[in-house]
């Protein structure tokens, strides 16, 4: 499906810098919004927020958020329940909103996602959705999002691409919403909306899993390596420093290894610190430390029954979702990533029923026969 009303593409562009533009801007906002941000994030935990874009059916707008301008009437527009905003994998322009206006953005689209219901395609690129659906070609150098954008003037190269990240959001998503329509799935992308970001705001213990362990690692070494991953991010977030300039991960994987030597081993190959690691890792050893216990669901590393549980529920179900996914069209990363079938099962075992992220549509599409294969 091609857009060719490619004139209706070219919007009008306008840099807010001046609280009476930033003003016009908010008067002029419709319904439906295109949205992306750019940030400063080399030596911080959290980004520094440098600037805001926003599109509209006919203009572009680059507000500068670095100037002294006031942003309560622009904070009540954007969240609004009243405007859909429209972005693209905007996980880390969710998280700098939250950080300037403390709030969750309601009524969000994301377009790649949106594309992943319809088709086999889970990640695409902006451009490459723009050429796919748009019929523009759309060149972009990712290495300007790396770009000092705290500096000012921004260069026109920099304007440009800026602009093209939201130029192209709104028609994107009238073309995905239109085969979402048709083929029937638009409640399945909403209601999978609702739950998909939600990690943005909540400091869940669980999304540390993501970072892998050593699979040769026992019991105690798991606890001991979870129990740090846990400590590094509070305290990343609390002095705002990235993770790897409080603790690398290589020297983790030392720690975790080396748990059982004395204090002078520590002191000797941490500098700085050797004293306090050792006494971290001697209370989360005994269980009395500040850091939780993480349910991280791997059934390899878990109690006799979870091993067991895992080794015969989790390749058929893999099997499952990549059947069902292959017949619909749909994105298989969409139905069930591997970390989401180890957490459904993980869940259905101690509750009886699926997480409520698991969602009504794919109760729909694979509830029955997955809990067949959980109750066999």
């Amino acid at each position: 499906m091609h857009y060719e009303a490619e004139s209706q593409l070219k919007n009008k562009e306008s840099f807010i810098e001046r609280q009476s533009d930033l003003d016009r801007v908010v008067s002029e906002l419709d319904d439906a919004i295109g949205m992306d941000t750019e940030f400063h994030r080399r030596r911080t935990f959290f980004p520094r927020p440098c600037v805001l874009q926003l599109s509209t059916s006919t203009s572009v707008y680059i507000v500068d958020l670095l100037a002294p301008l006031d942003l309560t009437e622009l904070e009540s527009a954007l969240f609004s329940e009243d405007r859909v905003k429209v972005t693209h994998s905007p996980r880390e322009d969710l998280e700098l909103l939250h950080l300037i206006f403390g709030q969750e953005l309601p009524n969000l689209v994301d377009v790649q996602l949106a594309h992943a219901f319809v088709s086999t395609d889970a990640t695409l690129n902006y451009s490459s959705l723009v050429k796919r659906y748009l019929d523009l070609p759309l060149e972009q150098n990712k290495k300007l999002t790396q770009s000092d954008w705290r500096k000012r003037p921004l260069t026109l190269t920099q304007i440009k691409y800026a602009c093209d990240d939201v130029r192209f959001l709104l028609p994107l998503w009238d073309q995905i919403r239109s085969l979402l329509v048709k083929t029937g799935r638009i409640s399945w992308f909403l209601e999978e909306m609702q739950h998909y970001f939600q990690p943005v705001y909540e400091f869940t213990l669980t999304d540390l899993t993501a970072i892998p362990a050593q699979s040769d690692w026992d019991a105690m070494e798991l606890k001991i390596y979870f129990g740090l991953l846990e400590w590094r991010e509070r305290t990343a977030r609390s002095r705002n420093l990235p993770r790897e300039r409080v603790f690398t991960q290589k020297e983790i994987k030392i720690a975790v290894e080396h748990h059982q030597r004395d204090i002078e081993f520590f002191q000797k190959n941490f500098l700085g610190f050797g004293k306090d690691l050792h006494r971290l890792i001697s209370r989360i050893k005994k269980g009395n430390s500040k850091c939780n216990d993480i349910n991280y669901s791997l059934g390899h590393k878990q109690s006799r029954h979870k091993r067991e549980l895992f080794h015969r529920t989790k390749e058929p179900i893999k099997q499952l979702v990549a059947k069902k996914s292959d017949s619909m069209q749909l994105a298989l990363e969409t139905l069930g990533r591997s970390n989401q079938i180890s957490n459904w099962i993980s869940h259905y075992d101690e509750h009886h029923k699926f997480p409520a992220s698991f969602g009504a549509w794919r109760e729909e599409v694979i509830g029955s026969e997955l809990r067949e294969i959980l109750n066999s």
